[in-house]
């Protein structure tokens, strides 16, 4: 699966503003919602990486690790079995010396890599305006912080 991260050419397959729409009558800021308890299982970093790297093909722990910048072995572990338990990766075991372990995505994985890669090309069309914003906000002045405490 390839993604085009060209940020001026992201189009999206559908319309967000009904399924903001859906998905606000449906109770998603309720932690007893089943929605809000499926988007605390995806919605991290890391789990949202791994994804986009199996979406290239079968990978093997070492080539994950790897490919992924800064997670540790423990978050990588924790992620694999998280994703494998919720049935979005299977993990293949070949019987060999030393043994073999292959992750890929399964069918409901696969589905939702499209909506992972909007997610992406949001974040590569938006570096800038991010950056900027960080930026007027680091330097406002201390009198406007009202996160302080009185």
């Amino acid at each position: 699966m390839n993604f085009n991260l060209n940020p001026r050419k992201a189009k999206l397959n559908y319309l967000p503003q009904p399924a903001l729409d859906r998905i606000a009558n449906r109770g998603i800021f309720d932690t007893q919602c089943e929605g809000h308890q499926i988007l605390d299982k995806i919605a991290n970093k890391w789990t949202i990486l791994i994804i986009y790297a199996l979406t290239q093909g079968k990978k093997r722990y070492g080539d994950l690790k790897q490919q992924i910048a800064g997670i540790s072995s423990k978050m990588l572990i924790q992620n694999l079995r998280n994703l494998e338990r919720n049935g979005l990766i299977q993990r293949e075991v070949y019987s060999t010396i030393p043994p073999r372990v292959d992750y890929s995505l399964t069918v409901l994985g696969k589905s939702l890599a499209e909506p992972l890669a909007i997610l992406g090309e949001w974040a590569y069309q938006h570096i800038s305006d991010v950056h900027a914003s960080v930026e007027q906000y680091d330097n406002r002045p201390q009198s406007e912080s009202f996160w302080q405490p009185k």
